[in-house]
């Protein structure tokens, strides 16, 4: 019961410390920029949020990761943009940003616009990224996860397993990185006969890390009735978007002469 007890009060004071977070203005501002880039408003245009915000000086890697998410969600920003941007940037939190800025093109996350065609909308549109009633207390989609956006790893996941990445061919082109999807053969002696009722299991191996989020929605997805599925998630990092731009940004390290 003591142990109990304990284990409730910590669990309280970190909902508390959550819940001052995010009932804050600041919060509520930056979550509202984040959910419009999602849903492809004003993608295209100097987003006055993330100008003030830089006039602010607010830290450099929540400028960085709004930035990078409008790029993305607009298959890169127009060169006046970008330029006005970069500009900001280096003058208001210094000329060694140059290089993160350089890393951050190099993974094709900050990038100029080189064709007016954005898939985006339709890649959001096909595979159901956005969900505007996600229920975050009784969830029925993986959306709940960030409150109304659909992992899109996890959304190719829940897809595979049915109706398959046949279904949606055209899409996957749309997509950055080669895809591919082989059935291997086993052995005659291998082969298992599944019992009925009992689930299949999928290794879902996420290359350069995953959220806690995206493994959360893998097991809202194991947990669905009508699943039939188990994942086994392997990867190579445990990340969040702050640790995955901290591994981007890079100063030139001051020598003596």
């Amino acid at each position: 019961m003591q142990a109990a007890r304990i284990s409730l009060a910590n669990h309280t004071s970190i909902a508390e410390l959550i819940k001052d977070i995010t009932t804050s203005e600041a919060f509520f501002d930056k979550l509202t920029v984040e959910q419009e880039f999602m849903t492809g408003v004003d993608t295209d245009k100097l987003n006055t949020y993330i100008e003030d915000r830089i006039a602010q000086k607010d830290p450099l890697i929540k400028i960085l990761r709004l930035m990078c998410m409008q790029s993305v969600c607009n298959n890169g920003l127009k060169q006046k943009v970008l330029d006005f941007y970069k500009r900001e940037i280096l003058q208001t939190y210094g000329y060694e940003h140059i290089l993160t800025l350089n890393n951050l093109e190099k993974a094709g996350l900050l990038k100029p616009q080189t064709s007016s065609r954005n898939n985006y909308p339709t890649i959001r549109k096909t595979l159901k990224l956005w969900m505007e009633d996600a229920n975050e207390q009784n969830p029925n989609d993986i959306s709940y996860v960030y409150s109304g956006y659909a992992p899109l790893s996890i959304r190719l996941t829940q897809v595979l397993a049915r109706p398959g990445w046949r279904s949606i061919e055209e899409v996957l082109k749309m997509l950055p990185g080669p895809h591919f999807e082989e059935r291997q053969q086993l052995p005659a002696g291998l082969h298992k006969k599944r019992q009925q009722g009992e689930n299949r299991t999928t290794l879902v191996f996420f290359l350069g890390g995953v959220t806690y989020a995206e493994i959360a929605a893998l097991r809202f997805l194991s947990q669905m009735e009508d699943s039939g599925m188990e994942y086994v998630i392997a990867t190579t990092k445990l990340i969040n978007g702050t640790t995955w731009i901290k591994s981007l940004m890079d100063k030139p390290e001051s020598q003596t002469f």
